[in-house]
């Protein structure tokens, strides 16, 4: 449409523009609610970019203002902008020819700044899109309103060198008005674009969290099932090694029975990790709980020709409050690992520090330590480089 009286300058352009506002913000809504959650597949889900976005673009220049003859104003380059920005290239290239061949059908003298600025738009995209995704949230926001005033720059200033060169007052005043509220359309767009995706992706991460919590439960479930089989299976070898049994025999019993502790310890551990119990504070004594945690394991040390050393603090009443249980296993595990990590004439030393509200307890070895790949891997499932078994363990850091 060709506007030319000016006396209407708030009625007929804002009217416009509000269209035009409200076929860009359709279209975004409509995708991110219904069209994005209805087709899972990428191909799909472009298409769906590229029509709506398409329907937005014509439906702008359908209802342009014009200040002078052959120049349109319109809010074509925002729905362009961003399906280059959510699409690629494979949603931006078909939007930018749309634009150009609707351009071609309106004619006039417009048809040939609307090239140059999709040319100089496509040529900032190729040097930027792909760092997009990299930017922060404030980066991102000044990205896109630096496109799009840097098209609104150029279709200003083209207007204004390919028409008359003349700019009135009231001229002035609607390019203000085009300007903010195309600022305002993109920040609203973009804001609502972002909202929504940000909203899937936390349905996405409850759904994976609802997922992996049946997963823990049913995981639990069969850790317990298989404690009773396995503490059964203990007992008939351990009264089979009272038995009379040939060499061969009997380290075969043994062997076995080391590896159903091995399985018992990793069951253990999961259940300790996975909380499967009610935590029980109370109050414990450090020395008392260290000093019961080093008689229980020293025949274990023994057997590895492992010494144990134990250096308590000063102060021989020091109590903390937490649950007993979890307590001496983290403990034990700690000083189990220690021994194995050793070898002959190897060396564990614990010891108890306080340091004003802090205590520390420290248990050390003399092995030959962890690679820096192995640090890396700390949480992780990895290959034991323990000697006596060749698994995948749980190492975890207390």
């Amino acid at each position: 449409m060709f506007y030319d009286e000016m006396d209407r300058f708030f009625y007929l352009p804002v009217g416009l523009w509000l269209i035009q506002i409200l076929m860009i913000l359709f279209p975004t809504l409509f995708y991110q609610s219904y069209f994005k959650r209805k087709f899972q597949s990428k191909s799909q889900r472009k298409l769906g970019l590229i029509f709506l976005y398409g329907v937005s673009i014509l439906a702008c220049m359908a209802f342009p203002v014009s200040i002078n003859e052959g120049f349109m104003l319109d809010f074509r380059y925002i729905p362009l902008i961003l399906g280059f920005l959510y699409g690629g290239y494979q949603v931006g290239l078909p939007l930018m020819g749309l634009t150009v061949l609707m351009r071609i059908f309106i004619g006039g003298p417009g048809l040939y700044l609307t090239i140059l600025i999709c040319i100089i738009l496509l040529g900032l995209f190729r040097v930027t899109l792909q760092k997009y995704e990299n930017y922060n949230s404030q980066q991102k926001r000044m990205y896109v309103l630096t496109l799009l005033w840097i098209a609104l720059m150029m279709f200003g200033f083209g207007t204004q060198f390919l028409d008359d060169r003349a700019l009135s007052g009231k001229e002035f005043s609607l390019w203000i008005l085009f300007a903010v509220l195309n600022i305002i359309t993109m920040l609203a767009t973009r804001h609502i674009h972002e909202s929504l995706l940000e909203l899937d992706k936390m349905y996405f991460e409850a759904t994976d969290y609802e997922r992996m919590h049946l997963l823990s439960q049913f995981s639990i479930s069969i850790a317990h099932k298989l404690q009773k089989p396995i503490e059964q299976s203990q007992e008939q070898l351990s009264a089979l090694q009272q038995t009379e049994l040939l060499g061969n025999q009997r380290a075969l019993v043994s062997e076995v029975s080391e590896e159903l502790e091995v399985a018992q310890d990793i069951i253990n551990d999961y259940l300790v990790l996975a909380k499967d119990r009610k935590s029980k504070n109370t109050n414990l004594d450090v020395h008392q709980e260290i000093e019961g945690i080093i008689q229980s394991i020293q025949s274990y040390a023994h057997l590895h020709d492992v010494e144990l050393k134990f250096f308590p603090a000063i102060d021989r009443n020091l109590f903390i409050k937490g649950d007993p249980y979890q307590f001496r296993h983290a403990l034990l595990n700690l000083t189990k690992n220690g021994i194995e990590a050793t070898n002959e004439n190897g060396l564990v030393e614990l010891a108890v520090h306080e340091m004003l509200d802090s205590i520390y307890i420290i248990i050390e070895d003399n092995g030959k330590g962890m690679s820096n790949e192995e640090v890396a891997n700390i949480g992780s499932p990895i290959q034991s480089q323990k000697k006596k078994w060749n698994r995948i363990r749980y190492s975890c850091c207390l």
